[in-house]
């Protein structure tokens, strides 16, 4: 068979696409391979544990969340982004009692607590009564500030019997030392009908509950920047 010129260039051109096609399917480009991985948490020193939920805030009260899991020396996202509520003034690195912000930093994530009964999460639950409250305000060390407690036995503080945001709910560990006026009750929870925290993070309900199933009994640590 006779092969003219034209014929020669048309095959040409088309072994080059094909070839062309074929690098496209087996590579990841620079843009998709840095999807897959959490570089604000890589970035972040004091993140070791072997899985992290990273808060990354897109606007003064809203946020991304990705659950990223460690694996070898990177940590890949495992799941997300998730919207999320965050402050209804913001986010700040001197958290302080009732200013409305939501601490940045990193915290570990600690025992769960609701209204309903534990939806997956693998860790401690205490199902909450109207007899729970959470000691916060102007409460002293000794008072029991920033802890779990109960009203029969004398406490004050934010009720934990809230059906809407704290059906499910999460302890973040943040001011564990427990300092007076520098800040109580942080968690992740529900979000609210307002869809406003006074400096928690929230997440739709289903959003939770996925992320609850999915930190299991894995310790767990907590990113918000």
């Amino acid at each position: 068979m006779h092969t003219t010129p034209a014929r020669i260039l048309a095959m040409v051109v088309a072994a080059v696409l094909f070839a062309t096609g074929l690098t496209v399917v087996g590579q990841t480009g620079p843009a998709e391979a840095a999807a897959k991985y959490c570089t604000g948490v890589e970035a972040n020193s004091s993140v070791t544990a072997a899985k992290a939920i990273e808060v990354k805030q897109r606007s003064t009260i809203a946020a991304d969340i990705y659950l990223c899991k460690k694996s070898g020396d990177r940590y890949v996202r495992d799941s997300g982004p998730f919207k999320a509520r965050l402050g209804y003034n913001g986010t700040t690195s001197s958290k302080r009692e009732g200013d409305g912000k939501t601490p940045k930093g990193v915290f570990w994530m600690r025992d769960g607590f609701g209204t309903s009964a534990n939806p997956g999460l693998g860790k401690p639950w205490t199902k909450v009564t109207r007899d729970h409250v959470w000691v916060d305000g102007d409460a002293t060390k000794a008072e029991g500030y920033n802890t779990m407690q109960r009203k029969s036995e004398g406490y004050t503080g934010e009720s934990l019997y809230q059906p809407k945001p704290y059906k499910y709910a999460q302890v973040i560990g943040y001011n564990e030392t427990r300092t007076p006026g520098k800040g109580s009750a942080i968690f992740l929870h529900a979000n609210t009908e307002s869809m406003k925290t006074a400096g928690c993070v929230s997440m739709y309900e289903s959003s939770l509950v996925k992320a609850m199933k999915w930190e299991g009994a894995t310790k767990t640590q907590i990113l918000i920047h």
